[in-house]
Parts: structure tokens; C-alpha cells; sequence
């Protein structure tokens, strides 16, 4: 058969959706830190007059702080021409595109269709409480047969399956373009003329009598046509969380009893089409506008997380920094940057396993890569800066600090974006200081910089932010570091051999010193848009997703998840269970199914959330996180590194009141304990969120649409009241 035929792929490949308790919703922003997308409600995007989608301005109901809205994941269908159409377009109603025709009795052949529809299918899940404890880095490769599981008392396989979620699939389309991950299939509320409707899927969800709140529902999903265009969206749950036991919060991952509905799943498509059928009676020729569907190839993944409270603060590691990274050094993605010599195309491009076995064994970073500032370098650095708006643990002293992006600071912008001209680079030394000061792959567990002191001070390494596990003493790992291709990317720019773009594109290009100024348009851009808005570490477990996304096999290939093959209602459970009765186990090999990406992560997630503030970390020995010397009398002199924050993009400590108002603690009146976690099972739809004004280092972020009622009025810094002011966490432990 001809290679002529479209291939077609959903976009983004990963869509993050959020949590809200409000019927109302807007869509997920497809740039890293810029604010949602306002719609209609239909999920219509808002447009100004130049195209470009409207942002929200508020995130809550109007007249009710009490209700966020939801955020919705929205999903296109996008056509490739053929192996070398990289971009893509998104398909429309009335398109023509080349589809496989296949019957029970005809050879596959290629037909020229026209796009009448298309069936989205979503299969939302939560594995949380059927799944192995949390324990930091362990489980990363496996668990021990001894590790322990999530409510142990539940040891029968089909039992075990009852700790899923597992609503089922829901297929919509622009005829029937509403449904809901609900229980017996009931449809979504904004539709008043539904009823609901049985589903043949063997459903299971909590019993409904858990408290605080009762969990019927993962969302729901709705399609719509926009200029031809018809996209998808998915809406998450409601935010409830409940236990089958007393209401009780004794650990910040890991609460046997509890439900939540945090949820993920695969997100396929049939693209419904006609096209003229032409068969022949003898000689004559007869033309029939023939239906038919046909499978998108490419399918994509779901994620629905808790509410960014701060969408256009960025994350000191994105999500896709992070699987960007994997993809680079493990699957030949970008091989002028990552690969063979001479790092071509043809020379990096393995299509066996034993192939690209080989390539691993070979491959290194391409000495001659020249990074661009803006795109690959600036985000680094520019980062630490807004972040530190959020906590009060950073101590500028003596060059101890590396966050002042003022002229003459250690991040001076105008200095660092500078190349070597005409054989002079009087910014080297500067450069080569600030690369020092980032924590490199092997520094995970060290405090400050060795034999790089600018001053008497010894400066500390940075990112100064909690790692995969400052916790325990199995695999310590402190601190957070670089990504290694940003680490590569900040040796070649410290050597000088980096393009600053704003002078290679001159000033007017609107993307020259932000690629993610302008909305993307191919599916690529907004795979990586998409994503920019998720944590990509430390994972202790993570927010959205946890390390599970560094582990290459779960992809099928750069930033598309691999789906397995499931029977209903049977999806698969720990294998220690599994394995009573043959009960289906994980394989990464095979694939993911609804629910394995968030299953790892904190039950309920509240309790994780309120306590992922700072941290307590001990750095007296880098390979230990907890010493006792009273228990030999070791007169060891301990070194305490207090109040290390763990996401403070995610998380915030401290806020801006209002613009140019005083800070203030942003959990105000939830108090920093057990107590607190589950207080927050109920608060966190009161909490304010945080939008900016102004920019570059005049930029300042302040809080809105905080319910004061509820929490009472937030407590500044130095006023501190028990249970009130003071919400740093202690430990995580």
C-alpha cells in the first residue's frame, strides 16, 4: 500500500486539567507562565481582536470565594501530510485528507475523505489507594516484595480492584457532545435535559458514605466546533476528598481510607469522514458517498492535578525541561544536539532496540552546540528571582546570594546575555561564577560551593529547593539539581559559546527574548506549552506527576505515553495481589492504563500540598539525611540547613497581600500540623491566587480572591500566632 496517507495525532500529547468545585470553567494555558484561557460556556476560546485567546481574570465564581473554577485540558487532532511535515495542522469539519479505507472484505487502500466528525474517548481513573505506600526514591525500578501497600488489610484481588476508581471510558462527539466520569454514567450538570443512563462498563467507586466528601464523579468531557475546528475538552473532579474511616491525617502521602479524585487516563479518536466509493457494474461506473472511520494514530494521555494557584510563576524545572532531558539522552530526539558524531539525522536514527542500545553506548552532547540565551539559558536564571517572592529562606549576603538580576548583580541580564565579540568576552569570569553556584548532577546532596568563593562566604549551590528525598537515609537525595542537558546547555554558555537571539533576530521579533511570547501553533509547541505548567521535580512525590516520567519506558516515543491494552473493569493491581489469581500486574512494557501516572502521588492530596512549604535539612554528611550522635555521645558539630522550600511556584509560603501591600502567610489560619493537613482537605477551595503586574524585575506578584471569611485575615511575618502565622513545615516525614 501507498505511504501516502495522512497520519493524525492528538495535541498536546499530555493535556493537564484541574481540579475546581465550581460548575464554571477555563481552559488549560498552552505557554509556560502565562495565565488560563477564557471561554464560553461551550469551552469556546475567548479571542481579542487580533486572534489571540483572552485570559481569564478571575479564577473563582463571581460573588462566591468559595468556588474555583475548574481547568479544562483541551485536545486537537492534528494532520501530517507525510514523514517530513514536522508541524502539522489542526483537521476541520469539511476538510480533505488522505485516510486508510479498510472492510471485512476489502484490502486496506487510500481514499480522499472529508471530515464530518470526530469521536473522542477519555478513561479517567484513580489507583491512588490501591497502590503501593509512597516511599521517596523507592519503587522507582520496582518494589521489594516486602514493600508495604497502601491499606494492607485489603489482600483479596477482586476486593483490591474495589480500591480503584475507574468510572470507565466516555465517547462524545459533536452530536452527542456531552458526558461525565460519573457514577451510572450520569451526564454533566450543564446539560439540564439529561438523565442519567446506565452504563454496561462494571464501574467502581468509594463507598458514598466517606467523609469529609463523597466521591461520584472524575469530571466530565464536551466537544465543540470553533472555526471549523472541533476540539475536546476534559474537566476533572470537584476536589473531594473522603475517608471510610474516622476523618484522620497522620501522614503527608500515605492515609489508609482515604479517597480522592485526582485521576488520568488515555485520550484516543476516530475521525468520522465520507468520501465517494467508485465501483463498476461491467463498464459502468458507479460513484456512492460512502461513511467510514478511521483510528488517529497518534493518541494522547490526560492529567488531572490540583489548582495552580500561581499560573504564571514558573517552576524552577518544568515538566517538560524534564522529559525533554530523557528524551535527548535516550531516545535520539534532538541528535544536532545529543548523539553520534557527526550528530546528523542519519547517523542518529535507531529504529531497532538493539539499535538504539547501541546509540546510548556512543552518544555524548555535541561540543560545537550553541545554545540560544533566551530559550535555553534565561529561564534558569531568571526563575530563582520570582520564586524567592514566595518564601523568606534566602539570605543575600556576601555573594551567598545569586538571585539579584539588577545591573551589576550575579544574574545581571544585560551582562549575561552578551557572547564573546571580536575575541573579547568581559563577562567570562562572571558567567563562569554563576555556573559554579548550579548544582550539578553529582551535588545533590552538597550545601554550598567548593573552591568557588567570591568572597569570604562559601555561596550555596542553587537551586536552593528540596530534592527527591531530604527525608530518609535510603538513597538521600538533598537538594534539587539541573537537568543534565541544562547543565550542558550552561557549560557551553559559560565557555561563551552560546547566540543570544535578540541579536541574531534584532529587537522588533516579538519572540526574541520570550519564545513562548506568541500562543504556539504547531503540535509540537503545544505538547511543550502545555507541559511548561507542570512540576518537572523534586518528585517527594511530585505534584502533577512523579518520577515515573524519567523512567523512558513508559513512552512510546518523545512525549507521547504508551497505552496497554486493558480488560473493563479489571485493571491491574500490585503483584503481590495480582498474582492470588492471576489478576492482571503493571508492565511498563505493555504500556500505561487509566490511572498509572497518578497513582504514586499523595492520598488525599491535600495533605501533601499543605506540607510541601520548606523543609528541615541536615547537610553535616552529604550521604545522610538523619544522624543521631546522642546515641554514642559523637561530639559531632551538626550544620543545619533550615527552611528549604520545595515548590514554592506550586506552593506559596508567603504573599503580597495586594500590589504593593505588605506580605503575608498565604495559608493563613491553617496551622502547620496533621491537624492542618485535614483542614485543608476542606480550605484549599478558600486559598487566594496569585497574578502579576509588571515586568522583567520590576514584575510583582500579589494574591486575589482569597475568602478572608473562611480562613480569617491572613497574618504577616513577625506576627506570628499559633496555628495562624507560622505554616513552614517542620518535616514531611
Amino acid at each position: 500500500m501507498s505511504k501516502s496517507y495522512t497520519t493524525f495525532k492528538i495535541h498536546p500529547s499530555i493535556g493537564i486539567a484541574r481540579l475546581g468545585n465550581s460548575d464554571q470553567f477555563y481552559i488549560a494555558p498552552e505557554q509556560p507562565g502565562t495565565l488560563p484561557i477564557a471561554c464560553d460556556t461551550s469551552g469556546k476560546e475567548k479571542q481579542d481582536a487580533n486572534g489571540n485567546p483572552v485570559r481569564v481574570s478571575s479564577f473563582k465564581d463571581d460573588n462566591d470565594l468559595s468556588k474555583i473554577k475548574k481547568q479544562a485540558a483541551r485536545f486537537r487532532v492534528f494532520a501530517y501530510a507525510d514523514e517530513g511535515d514536522s508541524e502539522g495542522k489542526e483537521i476541520q469539519v469539511g476538510g480533505k485528507y488522505n485516510f486508510i479505507y479498510q472492510t471485512a472484505v476489502t484490502a486496506p487502500r487510500i481514499v480522499e475523505g472529508t471530515v464530518t466528525d470526530i469521536d473522542w474517548t477519555v478513561h479517567l481513573a484513580n489507583k491512588k489507594a490501591s497502590w503501593y505506600e509512597f516511599q521517596e526514591t523507592n519503587g522507582q525500578h520496582g518494589y521489594a516484595p516486602d514493600h508495604p501497600l497502601r491499606n494492607p488489610e485489603v489482600t483479596q484481588p477482586d476486593l483490591r480492584r474495589q480500591l480503584i476508581i475507574d468510572p470507565g471510558p466516555v465517547t462524545v462527539n459533536l452530536k452527542n457532545n456531552q458526558g461525565a466520569f460519573a457514577k451510572f454514567g450520569s451526564e454533566s450538570k450543564r446539560n439540564d435535559n439529561s438523565k442519567n443512563k446506565k452504563v454496561a462498563y462494571p464501574q467502581t467507586f468509594p463507598p458514598a458514605d466517606i467523609k469529609p466528601n463523597s466521591i461520584e464523579t472524575l469530571g466530565s468531557v464536551l466537544v465543540n466546533e470553533q472555526d471549523k475546528n472541533i476540539r475536546l475538552l476534559v474537566l476533572g473532579g470537584n476536589g473531594n476528598s473522603g475517608s471510610t474511616k474516622t476523618p484522620v491525617i497522620d501522614n503527608f502521602v500515605n492515609n489508609d481510607g482515604w479517597f480522592d479524585d485526582i485521576s488520568d487516563g488515555p485520550v484516543t479518536a476516530k475521525i468520522e469522514y465520507t468520501f465517494i466509493n467508485i465501483s463498476y457494474d461491467g463498464d459502468k461506473e458507479i460513484k456512492t458517498k460512502t461513511k467510514a472511520t478511521m483510528e488517529v494514530q497518534v493518541p494522547a494521555w490526560v492529567v488531572v492535578g490540583y489548582p495552580r494557584y500561581a499560573p504564571e510563576l514558573e517552576d524552577m524545572i518544568t515538566m517538560d525541561e524534564t522529559m525533554y532531558d530523557i528524551f535527548v539522552r535516550n531516545m535520539a530526539y534532538e541528535p544536532r544536539l545529543f548523539g553520534v558524531p557527526p550528530f546528523t539525522i542519519e547517523n542518529n536514527s535507531p529504529t531497532t532496540q538493539e539499535e538504539l542500545d547501541l546509540w546510548k553506548n556512543a552518544a555524548r552532547f555535541n561540543p560545537d552546540y550553541y545554545p540560544k540565551f533566551y530559550r535555553d539559558i534565561w529561564p534558569i536564571l531568571r526563575r530563582p528571582y520570582e520564586q524567592t517572592t514566595f518564601t523568606m529562606v534566602f539570605d543575600p549576603s556576601d555573594g551567598g546570594d545569586p538571585h539579584n538580576r539588577g545591573t551589576g548583580g550575579n544574574l545581571s541580564q544585560a551582562a549575561l546575555s552578551q557572547p564573546p565579540q571580536n575575541g573579547e568576552d568581559p563577562n567570562f569570569k562572571l558567567r563562569q561564577f554563576v555556573l559554579g553556584i548550579m548544582r550539578k548532577s553529582s551535588q545533590t546532596n552538597a550545601y554550598t560551593v567548593e573552591g568557588n568563593a567570591k568572597s569570604a562566604n562559601k555561596p550555596r549551590l542553587m537551586p536552593m529547593l528540596c530534592g527527591n528525598n531530604p527525608l530518609t537515609n535510603v538513597s538521600p537525595d538533598k537538594f534539587l539539581a539541573m537537568r543534565p542537558t541544562q547543565l550542558f546547555f550552561l557549560r557551553q554558555w559559560a565557555a561563551g559559546k552560546f547566540v543570544n537571539e535578540c541579536q541574531e533576530w534584532e529587537e522588533g521579533n516579538p519572540n526574541c527574548s520570550n519564545p513562548w511570547a506568541l500562543p504556539p501553533t504547531t503540535g509540537i509547541g503545544i505538547d511543550r506549552g502545555v507541559l511548561g505548567n507542570a512540576v518537572g521535580g523534586a518528585f517527594c512525590p511530585g505534584a502533577e506527576m512523579t518520577w515515573i516520567m524519567k523512567n523512558p519506558a513508559i513512552y512510546s516515543e518523545p512525549y507521547r505515553i504508551k497505552h496497554a491494552t486493558y480488560v473493563p473493569g479489571a485493571l491491574s493491581i500490585p503483584k503481590p495481589i495480582a498474582d492470588k489469581d492471576g489478576s492482571t500486574a503493571p508492565n511498563l512494557k505493555a504500556g500505561l492504563e487509566p490511572g498509572d501516572l497518578t497513582k504514586y502521588i499523595g492520598v488525599p492530596w491535600q495533605a501533601d500540598f499543605h506540607e510541601c512549604t520548606d523543609q528541615n535539612v541536615d547537610v553535616t554528611y552529604e550521604n545522610w539525611n538523619t544522624i543521631y550522635p546522642d546515641s554514642t555521645g559523637d561530639p559531632v558539630q551538626q550544620q543545619i540547613a533550615y527552611n528549604i522550600p520545595w515548590w514554592p511556584a506550586h506552593r506559596p509560603m508567603v504573599v503580597f497581600e495586594s500590589l504593593n501591600g505588605p506580605q503575608v502567610y498565604w495559608a493563613s489560619g491553617i496551622p502547620d500540623n496533621n491537624a492542618g493537613d485535614l483542614q485543608m482537605v476542606e480550605a484549599w477551595k478558600d486559598l487566594g491566587f496569585i497574578v502579576s503586574s509588571g515586568e522583567g524585575n520590576n514584575k510583582q506578584f500579589y494574591q486575589v480572591e482569597r475568602n478572608n471569611e473562611a480562613l480569617g485575615e491572613p497574618v504577616q511575618p513577625g506576627n506570628r500566632i499559633l496555628g495562624l502565622g507560622d505554616t513552614r513545615s517542620k518535616s514531611k516525614k
